[in-house]
Order: C-alpha cells, then sequence, then structure tokens
C-alpha cells in the first residue's frame, strides 16, 4: 500500500471547514476492494468538508482510487438553540489520499465525485450558514 502525504501549496478549489461527525461509508468500487472490506456499512468520522471533498477517520485502509458510497446528514445549532439540519445525503466519492493517523488509523482524502442536485444545495446552504455566524 502506498501512502499520500500532503506536502506543498494547497490546490483545492473549495475552503473546507474542519467538522468532527459521524458519516457512514461502503465500498462501491473496484470489486477487488469490496470483497477485502465486504459489503457492509462501516462508520467513520469527519474531519472536514467541503463542496467538493471531505477528509474522513477510519480504521481500515482504503486504497487510493476506490469509490465510496457516503452518508450523512448535516445539522448547525442556531444561537437561539433552534438546529437545523441539512440531508440526509448520499455522495459518491472518490479516495485521492490515504495517511496513517498517530493512532493507527487512516486518514482518508475524498474528491466528490457525483453529488445530486439537491444534496450539494444542502451542502452549499450549511456551508454557507457556517460562514456568515
Amino acid at each position: 500500500m502506498t501512502y499520500r502525504q500532503y506536502s506543498g501549496n494547497d490546490r483545492r478549489r473549495f475552503q473546507r471547514l474542519r467538522l468532527n461527525l459521524t458519516v457512514v461509508y461502503r465500498v462501491d468500487e473496484p470489486m477487488t476492494v469490496r470483497m477485502l472490506i465486504g459489503d457492509q456499512e462501516i462508520e467513520a468520522t469527519t474531519l472536514d468538508v467541503s463542496e467538493g471533498g471531505m477528509a474522513l477517520l477510519t480504521k481500515y485502509d482504503i486504497p487510493v482510487g476506490t469509490n465510496l458510497i457516503i452518508k450523512f446528514t448535516l445539522f448547525r445549532v442556531e444561537k437561539d438553540g433552534k438546529v437545523n439540519f441539512y440531508g440526509p445525503m448520499i455522495i459518491s466519492g472518490e479516495v485521492r489520499s490515504n495517511s496513517i493517523s498517530e493512532n493507527q488509523e487512516h486518514r482518508l482524502g475524498i474528491c466528490f465525485i457525483t453529488v445530486e442536485m439537491r444534496d450539494k444545495s444542502e451542502l452549499t446552504n450549511f456551508l454557507a450558514g457556517v460562514k456568515k455566524g
């Protein structure tokens, strides 16, 4: 397994927002990885999210180039205590990087591949709301 560590200038098109949230994913393809991991839903923790991707922390060693189906719901608590929910969303993404953290979990950099219009709108609205206040 080859691990890529980021070094250099940030080339992302979208600014990422740090976020600690539980998501569920499953391996979509390639079939060889799907057979190794199994056709199961796996919990992971987000580290950050943007309109173009996210970083996940998982105990599984998912190879770069693997396609995942990721399910999650975002929420924001307003100053008045009201909770706004965004989703649930189902987004497909490709693993672009995999590095090992200090506690032997894997940090996966995910680039979104397929985002339905409704999910894109929900994600954009969530990120815009966080930036405002």
